[in-house]
């Protein structure tokens, strides 16, 4: 989990640095990435669930690009929500990052109608390659003996909890 933990959290200062040094790339960044990433590095064996959450969040972020580019408001908002909460529960995306995708337009206000979805796209396909990647190494003969070592050594380090008797 130490090495899935490292590559992500390289992959979210990569597209930290990018979105801030880059005013092109400014919505590469967002919040929620952080929460895919999270979900992302416990499905590294999962690709294909994977990528069914990624397209269900660039249908989400499009969904609330386009009603924000209708309307500002509550009324569209609304909408969003409830229509991405009916598409999760109907296409069985079961991820939350998801939803929070969906609001986004809502408060980064995006000049264009594609340039939020297109950069979460971007976004997701770069971590989806992370993913893939922490798949491949550790797959390694010398990474696996290493991580089996790091495991057992953080086992006699961690103290086990004491059971408390009534």
């Amino acid at each position: 989990m130490l090495l899935r933990s490292i590559i992500i959290c390289c992959y979210l200062m990569g597209a930290y640095w990018a979105s801030y040094h880059f005013p092109s790339l400014k919505m590469v960044f967002y919040p929620t990435l952080g929460a895919f990433s999270f979900l992302f590095m416990h499905r590294v064996d999962q690709i294909k669930d994977v990528g069914r959450i990624t397209l269900g969040a660039i249908v989400a972020v499009t969904i609330g690009s386009v009603m924000y580019s209708v309307s500002h408001g509550a009324v569209s908002f609304f909408l969003t929500a409830i229509v991405t909460i009916s598409l999760i529960q109907l296409l069985k995306w079961n991820a939350a990052p998801i939803l929070a995708v969906s609001f986004v337009p809502f408060f980064a206000h995006p000049t264009s109608i594609w340039a939020l979805p297109s950069a979460v796209l971007v976004s997701l396909l770069g971590l989806m390659v992370s993913v893939w990647l922490i798949g491949k190494v550790e797959q390694m003969p010398v990474v696996s003996k290493w991580s089996e070592a790091l495991a057992l050594f953080r086992s006699k380090v961690t103290p086990t909890p004491v059971k408390k008797e009534l």
